[in-house]
């Protein structure tokens, strides 16, 4: 091989591994995940620290979307007291503001990439659910059958120590490492509020209960009221279907309503006139028949 025909084909190899080093190779650090999309913004994949090459770039445009792998969230626990949930506020129940940091374990990482990439609170609903989770299983020894307001006070602390760590170990499985939790101004409703509510929930019941009765006895009478309007609707049907076929029926209806004082005359004689203000000489037409004729 000549020595052009060596450059030429050196330059393409150099040419090439520029290429596919532009496109396709992505570095990523010790501090960030890095997922990669598509032109359609679906997730092909997440790549590891260091350098990775992602063949799908040689071919088609793609996307590096790059996160921290250290993240802080606030969230707000909020667990209702039992039956007050049914009142559906947060003034009868235990509000626990919490600050949180964490991090990332890219290598047991089994969090949904597509939320990750699309979603900004994803892991910040995903260890608030779990922090749900724990507070009512370790608090509900205070919450039934009857809510223990100073037996939970006194407890708080150590309860939700526990509750920190089972978040940690549910989080840990997933790739999310809850690395510290800080404890805001906590809300724990009095034995009071815990009244108030117990009676609010009673008249909201009933009130719920009454209305209820009330929507069944406006449908019962507007089922009534539509089973009377068919009815009628039936009856004019058939009224009409009879006044088509004996057409008469409306001269008989019209001088059934006349008053009994008026005379009426039915005759076949188109020819006939009659002078209705001259009732002295008016005398019957042959083949007339005289209806009120005693």
């Amino acid at each position: 091989m000549s020595k052009y025909k060596k450059m030429v084909v050196a330059a393409f190899i150099i040419a090439a591994a520029v290429y596919i080093f532009v496109k396709a190779v992505v570095f990523v650090g010790d501090d960030v995940l890095a997922i990669v999309t598509d032109k359609e913004d679906q997730v092909i994949g997440l790549l590891k620290k260091g350098v990775n090459v992602v063949p799908n770039a040689l071919f088609h445009p793609v996307r590096v979307s790059y996160i921290p792998i250290h993240g802080t969230c606030k969230a707000d626990i909020i667990v209702p007291i039992p039956p007050l949930e049914q009142i559906k506020s947060k003034n009868y129940s235990i509000i626990i503001p919490v600050s949180i940091q964490y991090t990332f374990d890219s290598g047991k990482l089994q969090l949904d990439l597509k939320s990750m990439h699309s979603n900004a609170d994803y892991v910040k609903e995903i260890i608030t659910m779990a922090l749900v989770d724990a507070v009512n299983t370790q608090f509900r020894k205070y919450l039934l059958p009857v809510y223990q307001y100073f037996p939970l006070q006194s407890n708080f602390q150590n309860e939700f120590t526990n509750v920190i760590n089972t978040v940690k170990e549910v989080c840990a499985k997933r790739g999310l490492v809850v690395d510290d939790v800080k404890i805001g101004n906590v809300y724990l409703p009095d034995y009071a509020i815990y009244a108030e509510g117990k009676r609010f929930l009673l008249e909201l019941l009933q009130q719920e209960k009454d209305n209820a009765l009330q929507l069944a006895r406006l449908q019962q009478k507007l089922n009534e009221d539509g089973l009377a309007s068919k009815q009628r609707l039936e009856h004019l049907e058939k009224i009409s279907e009879l006044i088509q076929k004996n057409k008469d029926i409306l001269r008989y209806i019209y001088i059934d309503k006349l008053a009994d004082n008026v005379r009426v005359i039915v005759t076949s004689d188109k020819e006939a006139q009659f002078d209705i203000f001259n009732t002295e000489d008016m005398e019957a037409v042959k083949n007339d028949v005289d209806n009120f004729k005693k």
